[in-house]
């Protein structure tokens, strides 16, 4: 089927990617707020616990050129609903553990899923609408981007004066799980490309250098500010 014979769903899809866009943008900041709660409450100090939202950032920027690849190779819509699932699932592990190295673990885990749909999200918006509307659309995904960052400090802080730090994660899983239907229903299974191959040597130098240029920059950053 080819993509111009679902433009009817356009909308449709906008929701379902705007979805997992908004959840995946959201995470990157809504932790932030809770630090000093999870220092008391796992038991911790502040330089082990700056590694559950590094950890995931890291795990984000350093995945998404990949997945984005295997995606052309595998179709779309696989890859997008395999992240959505993967999110959600490492959103309730985060939520209920107790362990501040399983915590970091898990968010790992939930940043390959986050990988998954921030690579994906502005391809297949794109896919969905006609060639006159795609600005439109990108410019929607775009205000979605910048909404969820405003948005995540502001409700972690709500959500941790108001309940307990795990519910920052717990809030994930009922809009995962609308988000995983509405990937399902919605989004069109497209075929791949044919004769399409996956560069793994590339994919492994480009992760390493991106992984040792970004905890490089972390680490050199409070030498130069000590200067």
């Amino acid at each position: 089927m080819k993509p111009e014979a679902l433009y009817h769903r356009k909308w449709h899809v906008l929701s379902a990617v705007g979805t997992g866009v908004f959840l995946a943008t959201v995470d990157g900041s809504i932790v932030n707020v809770s630090l000093p709660t999870m220092v008391t409450s796992l038991s911790t100090n502040f330089t082990v616990i700056q590694w559950v939202v590094l950890a995931y950032l890291l795990t984000v920027t350093t995945f998404m050129l990949g997945f984005g690849r295997l995606a052309d190779i595998l179709g779309k819509k696989k890859i997008y609903l395999s992240g959505f699932a993967i999110f959600t699932i490492a959103s309730a592990l985060c939520g209920f553990t107790s362990n501040v190295y399983h915590l970091i673990g898990f968010r790992i885990i939930q940043g390959v899923g986050a990988a998954m749909i921030m690579a994906l999200g502005a391809a297949i918006v794109t896919e969905a609408f006609p060639p006159r509307e795609r600005g439109k659309a990108m410019g929607m995904i775009g205000a979605i981007v910048s909404i969820g960052i405003v948005t995540g400090p502001a409700l972690g802080g709500v959500i941790v004066d108001l309940l307990s730090w795990n519910w920052i994660f717990f809030v994930n899983i009922p809009a995962g799980i609308c988000g995983i239907w509405m990937v399902w229903r919605f989004i069109p299974d497209l075929n791949p490309s044919q004769k399409q191959k996956f560069d793994i040597p590339g994919s492994i130098i480009l992760f390493v250098s991106l992984i040792c240029f970004l905890i490089g920059k972390r680490l050199i950053n409070p030498i130069w500010r000590g200067v």
